[in-house]
């Protein structure tokens, strides 16, 4: 199907990569329906890149795991734009909880976000197609669902790919639906330069002229005058390996941040 004089659904679209299909889609002459959370100011943005671009774009805000939430932000898309044929599934519920201390709540809060709501707003999209039209769905995805850390985020995302192949055939031959499972994703570069790190990092350590972070998402990132590549190791004591000018920081698989060598200050040496 042709994108030129869609409207396309992105959820999650205030940054990273939200914001970048979201900005692809309207290159490709979509409007853009940009869905946020908690970030307005980033969705504002996105909005903002979009009608640069020359395309129309508005924002919509709807917490997902509400399915009351999930039905007035297709409902006020559609009145909106008049429906949306192409669909991308990009925002996720990811936090940590291992399963002896997992709750049903919390169980059910991944469930809805990253499960029921793909599925309510595909429902969505199917009814509001017109007789012969056609759509898209792309479901944003994890290489890695089988995660101790992050028990339920993890089945959540395994049912999402059994929810993309099931909407492929009961949606088939008028809407396509794939998805997209991703790797490793770092935060943008300018957010060490343009916010405080404390909002993106959980834990942070200081090199001679460098600093490494470490994500939500358990990532070591290194930025600075010495700072060099990023690594993972899926094996072993490390989770992620960060290597700086004279020194290495790593996340022990008890997701402590730990960084040595002569330029590191202050910090501890490796487990063993």
């Amino acid at each position: 199907m042709k994108i030129s004089g869609t409207t396309a659904l992105v959820t999650g679209a205030g940054r990273r990569i939200g914001r970048a299909l979201a900005l692809a889609l309207a290159d490709q002459g979509a409007r853009v329906a940009v869905h946020f959370n908690s970030s307005e100011r980033d969705a504002l943005e996105t909005a903002e890149a979009v009608r640069a671009i020359g395309a129309e774009a508005d924002i919509f805000q709807a917490e997902l795991s509400d399915s009351r939430q999930v039905a007035e932000l297709a409902d006020r898309v559609a009145e909106r734009f008049g429906g949306f044929q192409v669909l991308v599934n990009n925002a996720s519920a990811f936090g940590a909880a291992r399963l002896e201390a997992l709750t049903v709540d919390e169980w059910d809060f991944y469930m809805a976000a990253n499960v029921r709501a793909p599925f309510q707003l595909a429902q969505a999209m199917l009814k509001a197609l017109p007789g012969d039209g056609q759509g898209k769905i792309i479901n944003l995805n994890d290489w890695r669902t089988a995660r101790a850390n992050r028990f339920a985020y993890g089945v959540s995302k395994a049912a999402l790919t059994g929810l993309t192949g099931s909407l492929a055939v009961a949606m088939a031959p008028r809407v396509q639906v794939n998805q997209l499972a991703l790797g490793a994703i770092l935060p943008p570069a300018d957010i060490p330069l343009d916010r405080p790190p404390e909002d993106v990092f959980t834990q942070i350590s200081s090199g001679n002229k460098h600093n490494c972070g470490v994500t939500s998402d358990q990532s070591v990132v290194c930025w600075g005058d010495d700072a060099k590549g990023q690594s993972t190791v899926p094996d072993g004591s490390y989770r992620a390996v960060a290597a700086g000018h004279e020194h290495t920081c790593a996340i022990t698989t008890s997701d402590a941040l730990v960084c040595w060598g002569s330029d590191s200050d202050g910090q501890s040496t490796p487990p063993s």
